[in-house]
């Protein structure tokens, strides 16, 4: 059993995904009862954002020495940045919040429909603290894993209830804006992934590249599948788009018959 599936099968795991499912189902119901505006449940989801990544800087922030060992510099790793798709969902969070009502705003909720649901769910499917951050034993005991489901478990909250409110006028169209914003920062993550890395050189010659990030799944698999020919990853990527493009899509077509009205 490689190492991926002994956490993402793990009983921890399994609860985990339990509670998350349970908290998700009922959060949805008292949104569904009470009906809060859309603004109100973003105030409340830019609390939770600001609380998670205020714990994940007091989690991964180390002293780190220099290389004689003189002094002592703050580090947190280039991976830990905010520049995954479900980090990134804060500063959307916060802008469609303080936002006042455009174009804009719009195309960016229905951007966020579709990829608070689907990123959110498939980080607490394959839960990446568990093989990067902390021992699967350690799974209700440190505050990161708290932190991390219950982030995740928001943002799906989040996402199905821009489409449950009703305040925002979802039309099958936004497929090309939700693929051309998803497009954007998949190339974007090609440039950030290389530039974070790790990287020796002899004089020009590049000898070895160290500990890059995976920032939108860019660079590696997430389940663990090695890459060890540059067709492979063409052919990683090739897939990568294919699905992207079918589950936007989906999300999407119960709203294509209100825009043929």
């Amino acid at each position: 059993m490689r190492a991926e599936e002994e956490y993402m099968f793990s009983v921890q795991h399994i609860v985990w995904f339990a509670i998350c499912i349970a908290g998700i189902v009922g959060a949805l119901y008292v949104l569904k009862t009470r009906r809060p505006s859309l603004r109100q449940v973003l105030t409340v989801c830019c609390v939770i954002a600001a609380v998670s990544e205020v714990m994940k800087l007091l989690t991964y922030t180390q002293m780190v020495p220099s290389a004689d060992g003189s002094t002592l510099h703050l580090f947190i790793e280039w991976r830990h940045l905010p520049l995954h798709l479900c980090s990134i969902q804060i500063f959307f969070i916060f802008f469609t919040r303080l936002a006042k009502d455009s174009r804009l705003r719009e195309t960016i909720l229905a951007f966020m429909y579709p990829t608070c649901i689907v990123g959110a769910f498939s980080a607490i499917l394959l839960p990446s603290i568990f093989s990067t951050t902390i021992p699967v034993s350690e799974a209700f005991r440190h505050p990161i894993a708290y932190q991390f489901f219950i982030y995740h478990s928001m943002l799906i909250v989040l996402g199905c209830y821009i489409a449950m409110s009703g305040e925002v006028k979802l039309r099958f169209s936004h497929v090309y804006s939700t693929l051309a914003i998803l497009g954007a920062l998949g190339i974007l993550s090609i440039y950030t992934n290389s530039a974070f890395a790790y990287v020796t050189y002899q004089g020009n010659e590049l000898l070895s590249v160290e500990n890059t990030p995976n920032f939108f799944f860019t660079y590696r698999t997430p389940i663990g599948i090695q890459l060890t020919e540059l067709w492979q990853w063409y052919v990683y990527l090739g897939i990568l788009a294919v699905l992207v493009v079918v589950l936007v899509t989906l999300f999407f077509l119960p709203f294509r018959k209100q825009q043929e009205r």
